[in-house]
């Protein structure tokens, strides 16, 4: 019964990370053909806009930023130790972990052409997910 309970937990749990791969594949088949700026209407404006030579444009957006910090602790640990002289004593240790900043982005690269279409979008930036995900791009756009 514990045995079917873990592969059923491991399973489950699995099935909700997801991955770059994932997230790339959705903005790919979801937004290639379709017009820039109902991306960043529906996503929030680029961070920078270059032109290019065929007179459309290369973007890099960036979102899903947030930013979460575990704090510090202590653990103490007592182990048995043996002395030279063969007596038995406990030596108690106490180790630090600073706190630590966690930082979550997703980012973009968008190409458009002249007329503001969608040609590609790759991702160019992706930290691993708040929740059990593996990417936060994979958390703002991949669909299950």
């Amino acid at each position: 019964m514990k045995t079917s309970l873990l592969v059923a937990t491991i399973a489950l749990a699995m099935a909700g990370c997801q991955t770059t791969q994932k997230a790339a594949e959705t903005l790919r088949s979801e937004w290639i053909g379709q017009s820039a700026d109902s991306f960043f209407v529906a996503n929030g404006p680029p961070v920078t806009a270059f032109p290019r030579d065929n007179g459309g444009a290369l973007y890099t957006w960036r979102g899903g930023e947030a930013t979460s910090v575990r704090p510090a602790s202590f653990q103490t640990r007592s182990v048995p130790t043996q002395t030279l002289d063969g007596r038995r004593t406990m030596t108690t240790t106490t180790t630090y972990q600073p706190p630590r900043q966690f930082n979550y982005v997703c980012e973009a690269q968008i190409a458009a052409d002249p007329q503001g279409v969608i040609e590609s979008i790759r991702i160019s930036r992706d930290s691993d997910g708040m929740g059990l995900s593996f990417s936060r791009c994979a958390e703002l756009f991949a669909r299950d």
